[in-house]
């Protein structure tokens, strides 16, 4: 029967790939002829659709697990995007993966139905997935104590619910979601599924490690070769990271064939990835220092701050600004009686601080530490330090990392070699500056 199920579900893919040679032709024109067009790259929205859940039990008992993500008010911050970005009309909308909670078909056909009206008005939206997309045998909706199984996202739904991303494509892999879309006449973007799933839907957890295929290598590899042909410099999205972001924290992050790029990149020339996955806000050079290549990691948007870049490319140079995402004129009447959503900023820090605050209050108390006054001045520094690190205001002043290390709780976090060896790799960024970047081109 397994067998069964499992040539059926090969002989989809096949179906599909061959689907995408014939039925999608290429489309060479690029998105603009501006010399100087903007994007706006996010990552990491993990939209649950109002639909698939209540106020009770089952959905607050997931909230708790949700590791400082606003679960209650992201269609409000999705309107907030959307009506700025209709305001500021960049060029294109980039999401690089985990556009859902846990792989909810609802939740990504919701998440379209909200960006639906910048496509209406001429701006593309390009989307590719992440590890939490595709197949994740966490899908779930949530209704009063119970967790109910949900449809999961198949690769054909992902290229049904977001075709308008695949109609702008130049170029499609067919052995993954990956695509190619012309930006102008000098820049070429390449959209990589780096993601590792299952061919038909799944009752595990999602994997969190990525790579590339040794198909979608050979892909890319083409795709740089005719960017190099065409004079266009090749931009990369994807939702792996290339480079280590923090020491302690990279297991699964980095994507696992990262050296394979990392020569790829450096033969054509690449300037620039964008990725996400890892939640924190951090620009970085090779720390090994042997790819040129700068990678640009998006902070989640369903996390404080709810930031997203803007990027405006020029002939000579590319720019990075960090924007933080302000709900207060996109809310109703009746939305500005709510004091989270009205203090938007303000409701995500406290959300993200306290789930700091849990993880030093949990591993002292399992070293032993019970004094109250301790945890207490603990958990209040290690909540500040782990909110600098994601929010990338990881670069003190040596005044401030002075002040830092005399806090009473620095020295209570030493008495955890866990929490001590995650210090060292959060309270200083030692390599880029995490909020703008301006890149000169060669």
């Amino acid at each position: 029967m397994k067998v069964g199920k499992y040539l059926v579900a090969l002989f989809g893919m096949f179906l599909l790939a061959l689907g995408l040679t014939q039925i999608h032709p290429d489309h060479q024109t690029p998105l603009t002829d501006d010399a100087h067009p903007r994007i706006w790259v996010l990552s990491d929205t993990h939209f649950i659709a109002p639909s698939l859940h209540d106020e009770r039990s089952a959905y607050t008992q997931i909230k708790r697990s949700a590791a400082g993500k606003d679960m209650d008010y992201q269609p409000v911050a999705i309107h907030a995007l959307v009506q700025n970005a209709l305001k500021s009309r960049p060029t294109a909308l980039i999401i690089t993966g985990d556009v859902t909670f846990n792989g909810e078909k609802t939740s990504a056909e919701s998440l379209m139905h909200r960006l639906q009206p910048l496509v209406d008005h001429g701006i593309k939206v390009l989307i590719i997935p992440g590890n939490h997309d595709i197949y994740d045998g966490w899908a779930r909706a949530y209704k009063g104590r119970q967790q109910r199984l949900t449809e999961q996202i198949s690769p054909s739904d992902w290229r049904q619910i977001f075709h308008s991303s695949y109609e702008q494509a130049a170029a499609q892999d067919g052995n993954s979601l990956s695509y190619r879309v012309n930006l102008n006449h000098q820049y070429q973007l390449l959209l990589l599924d780096s993601n590792i799933y299952t061919i038909e839907p799944s009752n595990r957890p999602p994997n969190t490690g990525g790579k590339l295929s040794p198909q979608t290598m050979t892909w890319v590899r083409r795709q740089l070769a005719l960017g190099a042909r065409a004079h266009r410099k090749s931009i990369i999205f994807m939702h792996h990271n290339l480079y280590t972001h923090n020491e302690a924290v990279n297991q699964g992050y980095v994507l696992d064939n990262s050296d394979a790029l990392k020569k790829l990149l450096t033969r054509y020339h690449v300037p620039l990835v964008f990725s996400g996955h890892i939640h924190a806000q951090d620009i970085s050079r090779d720390p090994a220092g042997q790819c040129p290549t700068i990678e640009i990691v998006s902070g989640a948007f369903s996390i404080s701050p709810a930031s997203y870049g803007v990027v405006t490319f020029g002939p000579q140079q590319i720019t990075y600004q960090k924007q933080i995402t302000d709900l207060t004129p996109y809310l109703t009447a009746k939305q500005r009686k709510n004091p989270d959503l009205l203090h938007y900023q303000r409701y995500l820090k406290k959300l993200f601080l306290q789930d700091g605050e849990a993880l030093a209050y949990g591993d002292l108390m399992d070293n032993n530490v019970t004094n109250q006054r301790d945890l207490d001045a603990a958990a209040r520094l290690m909540g500040i330090l782990n909110w600098r690190f994601f929010t990338g205001n990881d670069h003190p002043s040596r005044a401030e990392l002075k002040r830092l290390h005399a806090d009473p709780g620095w020295s209570v976090l030493e008495r955890s070699a866990m929490l001590r060896r995650y210090l060292k790799t959060i309270v200083q960024d030692h390599n880029l500056g995490d909020q703008y970047l301006r890149l000169k081109l060669r």
